[in-house]
């Protein structure tokens, strides 16, 4: 009985999305994170082997050491694996960026090509932080969704003002021209 609590709180403990993962553990087409600015956000890449990491920032795709990635200021951060495919529950109980419930659609082999692609032809359009960011570039090469759990509240309210304004604008409109 006791061994078997303490075997299901190891096979939980190491499925959490907060668990630090050491180089050695890692897998080409892993999607990896670190915590930024004391864990206010997330940075994102897809780990390409060989200790490389390919990433989206405001200069585009770039592909980086792992401590480079893994930098801030003089500090190298934890870094962490994205969990994909996690039940909704388990979802809303842990942090914002570090475990979604869209399914892991592509092989490993499918999601470095795609970084790579990415990297390649530096298309992934322009950097911009709530709709098209680090986690976006990582979570597109793993799925062919962009998708940002931790951007998503201010992408909707961003999308849903937008529709006010332009409410609003035709609705002066046809005031004026009455």
């Amino acid at each position: 009985m006791v061994g078997g609590i303490i075997n299901m709180f190891f096979v939980i403990s190491m499925r959490l999305p907060w668990k630090v993962i050491q180089q050695e553990e890692l897998i080409p087409g892993d999607h990896v994170y670190t915590y930024r600015r004391y864990g206010l956000y997330t940075h994102h890449g897809i780990y390409v082997g060989a200790g490389r990491v390919i990433h989206f920032t405001r200069t585009g795709v770039n592909e980086t050491s792992l401590d480079s990635f893994r930098q801030e200021g003089e500090d190298l951060r934890s870094l962490h694996s994205y969990g994909y495919g996690q039940p909704l529950l388990e979802y809303w109980l842990v942090r914002w960026g570090a475990h979604p419930t869209l399914p892991n659609a592509k092989s490993p082999k499918q999601v470095v090509n795609k970084a790579w692609e990415l990297y390649g032809s530096d298309n992934f359009g322009e950097y911009d932080l709530i709709n098209n960011n680090c986690e976006h570039f990582a979570t597109f090469c793993r799925t062919g969704v962009r998708a940002s759990a931790q951007t998503a509240l201010f992408s909707v309210g961003q999308h849903k003002t937008k529709e006010v304004k332009e409410w609003t604008t035709n609705l002066l409109h046809k005031i004026k021209l009455k």
